[in-house]
This record gives structure tokens, C-alpha cells and sequence, in this order.
């Protein structure tokens, strides 16, 4: 992204120096060579400043993103900072060394090479035409901004595009209770159906996780991990339609679809492997189950919702173990000693180790797996008392079969149950707000309960809500640093015109590429801006010069116009070039970069081409007002400035 970016000082300076030794080498009475490069040096050097200067307070908004979207694009700020401030010292320190040893007087030609004459020679027919129809230009620029913001709010909004990722991991849920084979048999028909798939390199099923592990899980789910192979990620999208057709077959079975990246970026997020998660929190479990299943059905009306599932926060059968504290207390017994019996007995106690070789083992007592679901058993469980008898448990205690919650979750403090979904064939926002509109509409949520839509939805808000406070911030900062540079309001006004003039291209690009704008597109408008910037600074600067000198009014904007016409080509062109590859060529690994790069393209080609006409335009139809004050008032052949162009 900083290709075009890290060489665009030193082509300023370098077109700017052979320029002036061109001219320098024609005239009756040349000049010493380094002289001419000093002065070149200093007729671009506070532009550059300014530019480097402004780049840096562009990209701060970036820095102010918090959470998964801070850490993604905060190094890639940090690169482009340090590129621009690398550039902008080679362009002051290493260019004019070099151009005073490779760009000599006597070598320079007497005339431009044929390209820079012919895209002159097509630039003066269009600058001749927007000065003389000023009023038709900005009338165009005019329209083109105000469609822009038109179909600006038509767009889709998504936290981060699709992540091509080839591995995916899925899981799948069934109902709590289902016992471990019935689970492995859901599991095996999907592996076996996928593997005649040839859009599929493998498959691999693993049922429940350990109780000790750090992502713990019920015999009731199971991961099924597979490989895309490349003729499925030809077209990943009816691919992964394809695997959710074959999840469909198995009645029963809640599906999760997507990628391992995707998968614990969503789980930082909101806690859920979704891109959309619902929470609802309450302090009743039977109450959250009712307001859990009528959300539920008001999301499989939603258009582009998948992958739905409902927490499985269910009844089911216990053996209940309450404790008799008067019972206990008679025998000098605590409810903690007692918790710790039933604990080793159902759940066990690490004791020792045991070494085989290289390996440790644990050695873990507890009942026999056929006596820990025996109710008599347990009833029977002898414990120590302190006077050295040995009583039954069921002395002190009462046990029994009973329901209760298969899971209790909670999130700051409060009991919750969430209903998850993925998005698929619309954009993230889209779908968020039609949940949202359809919850409120027909679901009661009792007093004392509340819903909370979190996942990548409310990361997107929270990023963008952070980029266009910052960069607001960054306009004011922007707007003052240019004052001080050109030290003009006028002239600072006409520069800073150049952003909404940038974000047109942009716009347009992202309408043309799908219509969703991702917070990579966002930090795409943040770059754009920098270099919409550039592009009028170098022309104001140095229209301000040629007032300074006293040359005329017309001929200023022309010639000043000109000079630079080539230093702005060439730089859109090495940014462009650079850019090319990730706008062309998609795939796994550019996903963030891509739209980035659509956006600053497209924004390039119109602010390059709007500024090269749109500013003189502006100039011709309101010179009065734009020329600085401390530059004395100029005329063309004897007419006032304002009555230059009214022919």
C-alpha cells in the first residue's frame, strides 16, 4: 500500500530539479548546477513538509481503533508512518546528492521526452477548457459529490470481508442428553458424504472435548474439521452452500460453519464462534429459554441468516445432593468435607503420578463409571467422622434424581443464553438491523431482562464510531497545518476541497466491487485523504509562488499548472502500480488489503484528474478571492483579475 507513497517525495523533488535544470541550461545565462538545485530543493520543500506532516496526522485515526481491529491495521499505520517520514528526509537529504551527481547540465536535454509533451499537450486542451467553462466544471465536480453522498447510505456495512480461508472448522450440536455414539454417528455421515466430495481434501470428526480441556465441551458436540481443496475454492461460496446442504440431511443437528481465523476472531469478540451473537440476560433460566426460542424464530424469518443456533441450555436428569447441616454439625462434620467426598467420588482427585518410561500419567481415584450413576451407591458413600466412626452419606445428606440446567453461563455476573447465526448473501448491518427491527416488534422481554446484540456487528460500530470522531479531529488539524503553510484561508479552503473530491472515486469503487464498506474500506478513505491532500497542496504552493512573483494571474494558473502536471501523474502512477496487484488478484491473505487498495485506487484517479481541473476552475471563477493578500493584485493585459475570464 505504501509503495506509491515511499517514492512520491523524491519524484517531486527529482521532476522538480530536472526541471529547473532543463530550463536553466536554455537560458542565455545559466546558472551554477548546484545553485539551481538548491533553489529547486526550496521550492518543494515546504510542500513536502507540509505533506509528510499531514500524512502523519491522516493515519492517527488508526491508532485509535480498540480491540481486534487496533491490532490488525494498527501495524500496518505504523509501517506507512514510518514510510512517509523515511521518504519525506530522503527527499530533503539523499535527492539532491543525487541529482547533483547523475542530473549535470550538460547532459540534460533541450527539449521534454515525447510523453510528458503529449500529455501536456491533452492536460492544456482540458485546462483551457475548465477555465473558460468554470461554472460547467464545478457544476459537474457538484453533482458528482452530492450523488456520492446519495448512495453512500445504500451501502452494506460488514466489520471485516470474508476471510478465504482453505481449513475450516465446523461444529455441530445436538440435542444435551444424546449419548456419545449417536453424536460420532452425525459426525461420521457428514465425514462420509464429504470425502466423495471432490471440492474436499479431508475430513475429521472429534466428538466432546475432556472436562479439563480449555474449550470443554458436552458429548452432545462435535468438530468436524476439513480441508477446501482449490477446485472448491474456485468458488468457495457454493462450497460452503454445498456443506450446509449435507448438515441439512441430519434432522436435529445445529450446525456452526467457518474458518479457524474467523472462528477465534469471533470468539474474542463476543465470546461466541458466530459472526452474530444475541445475548439475552435474565435471572430466571426457564424465563431465558422461553425469550431465547421466540428470538430464535424471528431470526429464520431473516433473510441471509445461517448457521442458527440456540444455546442448549435444557432440563436434564441429575442426581441431586442436598446437605442436612444440623445432621453434619451432630456428627462434626462441615458441608465443605462433605463437597470434597462427592467431588473425589463423581469427578476424581489427582493423587500421584505415575512414570511409564518418558511419560507421566495422573492417578486419579474416584467411583467405578457403573457406581457413579447409582443413586444407592452414592447413598452409601462412607464417611469419616472426627470421633473415627465411619457413617453412610445418606445420614447427612439427602440424594435423589432430579432436573436441572445442563449449563449455567454468565457474562458480568448476569445468567445469559445467546442465539448465534452467521451472515451469508448480504451484509453484516443488513441483517443486524432487520434482527433487531423483527425482535423488537414481536418479542416481550419481561422487566428485569434485556438483549444485547454483540459479535462483529458491534465491533464494526465501535471502529467506525472511532474513525469518524478521529478523523474529524484530524480534518481540524489537517485545515490548521495547511493554513500555516500556505498561509492563505482561501488557499487552504481550495486544498482541503480536494477530499470530498477523492472520496467520489472512492465511492464510486465501492459500488462498482459489491457495495459494502468493511472498516478496511474505511482505513482505505483515511489513506485517501492523505494523498487527495498531496495532489492540492502542490498545486496551491505553487500557484502561490508564481503570484509572489508577480507573474500574471491566468498565466499563474496555468503555468503553475503545468510544472506540475508531471510530479502528479507520476505519482498516482507509482501508487497505482502499486496498489494493481491487490485491487486484481484477490484470494487468501489479501482479504483486508483488497478493499483498502479499491478504494484508494478509485479515489486516486478521480482526485487526480478532479484537481487538475476542478482547482483552476476554481481559480477562474473566483480569482479575487483566492489570490493570498500579501501578493500584490495582478492583472492581464491591463484587465482587472475578475474580469479575466468573464470571455
Amino acid at each position: 500500500v505504501a509503495i506509491g507513497t515511499a517514492i512520491d517525495d523524491a519524484i517531486v523533488y527529482a521532476e522538480n530539479t530536472y526541471r529547473n535544470l532543463r530550463e536553466n541550461k536554455l537560458s542565455p545565462h545559466p546558472r551554477p548546477i548546484l545553485d539551481v538545485i538548491f533553489d529547486g530543493s526550496n521550492e518543494v520543500r515546504d510542500s513536502l513538509i507540509g505533506a509528510t506532516v499531514i500524512g502523519i496526522v491522516v493515519f492517527s485515526p488508526i491508532f485509535t481503533l480498540p480491540g481486534v481491529e487496533g491490532r490488525i491495521f494498527s501495524p500496518m499505520g505504523i509501517t506507512y508512518l514510518v514510510v512517509v517520514v523515511i521518504s519525506s528526509l530522503e527527499s530533503l537529504l539523499v535527492s539532491p546528492a543525487l541529482c547533483a551527481i547523475l542530473l549535470p547540465s550538460k547532459r540534460m536535454r533541450a527539449t521534454e521526452p515525447w510523453l510528458p509533451r503529449y500529455a501536456k499537450r491533452i492536460y492544456n486542451f482540458f485546462l483551457q477548457f475548465s477555465m473558460r467553462h468554470s461554472a460547467i466544471i464545478l457544476g459537474l465536480a457538484s453533482a458528482a459529490m452530492v450523488a456520492a453522498l446519495i448512495i453512500l447510505p445504500s451501502f452494506g456495512r460488514a466489520f471485516l470481508p470474508e476471510f478465504q480461508e482453505q481449513t475450516l472448522v465446523n461444529t455441530i450440536l445436538l440435542y444435551p442428553g444424546v449419548s456419545l455414539d449417536t453424536t460420532n454417528s452425525a459426525g461420521f455421515a457428514i465425514e462420509d458424504a464429504l470425502k466423495k466430495d471432490p471440492r474436499f481434501e479431508y475430513v475429521q470428526v472429534r466428538s466432546g472435548r475432556a472436562p479439563g480441556d480449555a474449550d470443554a465441551a458436552g458429548v452432545n458436540s462435535a468438530h468436524i474439521d476439513m480441508g477446501i481443496s482449490e477446485k472448491g475454492m474456485e468458488d468457495r461460496a457454493k462450497t460452503l452452500e454445498a456443506l450446509r446442504e449435507e448438515f441439512a440431511k441430519l434432522p436435529g443437528v445445529a450446525p456452526n460453519i467457518g474458518g479457524f481465523i474467523s472462528h477465534r476472531m469471533d470468539e474474542v469478540l463476543s465470546g461466541v464462534r458466530s459472526q452474530i451473537a444475541v445475548k439475552i440476560f435474565g435471572s430466571d433460566l426457564e424465563q431465558l429459554r422461553q425469550i431465547g426460542a421466540q428470538v430464535e424464530e424471528q431470526m429464520k424469518t431473516v433473510e441471509g441468516v445461517v448457521d442458527l443456533q440456540l444455546e442448549p441450555q435444557v432440563p436434564i436428569q441429575q442426581i441431586q445432593v442436598k446437605f442436612n447441616r444440623q445432621a453434619a454439625g451432630r456428627y462434626g462434620l462441615n458441608v465443605g468435607e462433605l463437597s470434597e467426598i462427592i467431588e473425589t467420588s463423581l469427578n476424581g482427585q489427582v493423587v500421584s503420578q505415575v512414570l511409564e518410561g518418558q511419560q507421566t500419567f495422573d492417578l486419579v481415584v474416584w467411583l467405578k463409571p457403573e457406581a457413579r450413576n447409582n443413586l444407592e451407591t452414592i447413598q452409601n458413600l462412607l464417611v469419616d467422622t472426627p470421633a473415627g466412626n465411619k457413617i453412610p452419606l445418606a445420614q447427612v445428606a439427602t440424594v435423589q434424581y432430579g432436573t436441572g440446567p445442563n449449563t449455567i453461563n454468565r457474562e458480568n455476573v448476569s445468567r445469559l443464553i445467546v442465539v448465534s447465526a452467521n451472515a451469508k448473501g448480504r451484509d453484516l448491518r443488513s441483517v443486524v438491523n432487520d434482527i433487531q427491527a423483527k425482535v423488537k416488534q414481536n418479542v416481550q422481554v419481561p422487566f428485569g431482562y434485556f438483549i444485547q446484540y454483540g459479535g462483529q456487528f458491534e465491533a464494526e460500530q465501535r471502529a467506525s464510531q472511532n474513525i469518524l470522531i478521529f478523523s474529524v479531529i484530524a480534518f481540524v488539524v489537517i485545515t490548521v497545518l495547511m493554513y500555516l503553510s500556505v498561509k492563505s484561508i482561501p488557499s487552504t479552503a481550495m486544498i482541503m476541497i480536494n477530499l470530498p473530491i477523492g472520496l467520489v472515486g472512492g465511492i464510486v469503487s465501492v459500488a462498482l466491487t459489491g457495495g459494502v464498506i468493511s472498516v478496511a474500506s474505511l482505513v482505505g478513505f483515511v489513506t485517501l485523504f492523505g494523498v487527495a491532500t498531496r495532489n492540492g497542496l502542490l498545486l496551491v504552493d505553487n500557484y502561490n509562488t508564481k503570484f509572489a512573483e508577480g507573474m500574471p494571474f491566468k498565466e499563474a494558473i496555468v503555468k503553475g499548472s503545468m510544472e506540475r502536471l508531471n510530479a502528479i501523474l507520476m505519482t498516482a502512477l507509482t501508487s497505482a502500480l502499486g496498489l494493481a496487484p491487490l485491487v486484481v488478484e484477490g484470494g487468501p491473505g489479501k482479504e483486508i488489503l483488497q478493499p483498502l487498495s479499491i478504494v484508494v485506487l478509485g479515489g486516486l484517479f478521480t482526485s487526480t484528474a478532479l484537481t487538475l481541473m476542478v482547482l483552476p476552475a476554481l481559480y477562474a471563477k473566483f480569482g479575487k478571492f483566492l489570490v493570498p493578500k500579501q501578493t500584490s493584485p495582478v492583472s492581464d493585459n491591463g484587465r482587472a483579475v475578475e474580469a479575466v475570464f468573464e470571455n
